[in-house]
């Protein structure tokens, strides 16, 4: 079934893309009818949908490097396609967002593209693809994240560089959604620091990358680097104070101070008190 699907969508995406029709409309609309075709087909969804959902986006990747495509937008746009297919299917959760993200990051590698620059697609995607459901863009944001980790760490590429890639991708997700872009930051960053350490990862790298990436992007797009910085790095110490030991130390070391130029002040408090989090759930809702 998934090998069919990756076929399938391969097919179309390459049709796209050697026509006239508009090529991310096309990317978009060719994975979501496939995903939802695959899905109608099977009787057990939840056990099929991983498995689609990698091969469909992986497909659609190659289709970019047969013909020698731009794969990054590529990548962006199959995201948006799988989810808008599962949307319509079934319920998008998290782990959904984080198969899409691991088929584009598998379908670089098998292709011998550039996972770095595929990290940063699939977060915006992930964000843009989520942004009329029930799943939050820090929530999307920040499985996403994670879901590169993984995926990057399973193909060997250059971890902390897609890192720094990741929040690139999550500070311009959010900024074309307009939602909140150092909540989104925080929690990528979150994301990105907890997938290192269960891993076994160096997260204080990883951390720092997340951090230098931020002040990278706010500054490309006119934002503000001290508060984009000090998002990331609140979300990177906020996740090591949770892992705890030598780790906690190590990033909260990594993460303040002056980086790339910028003097990096995380906010406090990191840790909250028990019932804080479900209180302020409850005054939200």
């Amino acid at each position: 079934m998934e090998n069919n699907v990756g076929e399938k969508v391969r097919g179309g995406v390459l049709d796209v893309l050697q026509g006239t029709k508009e090529a991310a409309v096309g990317v978009v609309g060719v994975v979501t009818t496939t995903t939802v075709k695959a899905l109608e087909g099977v009787k057990d969804v939840g056990a099929s949908l991983s498995g689609i959902l990698v091969s469909a986006i992986s497909g659609a990747i190659k289709a970019a490097g047969d013909i020698g495509g731009n794969i990054t937008s590529v990548a962006t746009n199959s995201i948006v396609g799988a989810i808008k297919g599962v949307h319509e299917v079934a319920t998008v959760t998290t782990e959904v967002v984080s198969d899409t993200v691991r088929g584009a990051i598998k379908g670089t590698a098998d292709i011998g593209g550039d996972v770095a620059s595929v990290a940063k697609s699939a977060l915006v995607g992930a964000i843009l693809g989520t942004r009329d459901i029930a799943v939050s863009s820090q929530a999307a944001a920040a499985e996403a994240a994670k879901g590169v980790i993984r995926a990057v760490s399973d193909v060997g590429a250059d971890v902390g560089l897609a890192a720094k890639n990741a929040i690139k991708g999550a500070i311009g997700g959010v900024a074309e959604t307009s939602g909140n872009l150092t909540s989104v930051i925080k929690e990528t960053t979150k994301g990105l620091v907890l997938a290192t350490a269960e891993l076994g990862g160096d997260a204080a790298t990883i951390a720092k990358n997340a951090v230098v990436g931020a002040i990278e992007a706010a500054k490309e797009i006119g934002l503000s680097a001290e508060s984009a910085s000090s998002a990331a790095a609140t979300g990177a110490i906020e996740a090591a104070e949770s892992i705890g030991g030598e780790t906690a130390s190590a990033v909260r070391k990594a993460v303040t101070g002056t980086i790339a130029g910028i003097k990096v002040v995380a906010r406090e408090p990191f840790r909250k008190e028990k019932g804080e989090a479900s209180t302020r759930h409850r005054r939200a809702a």
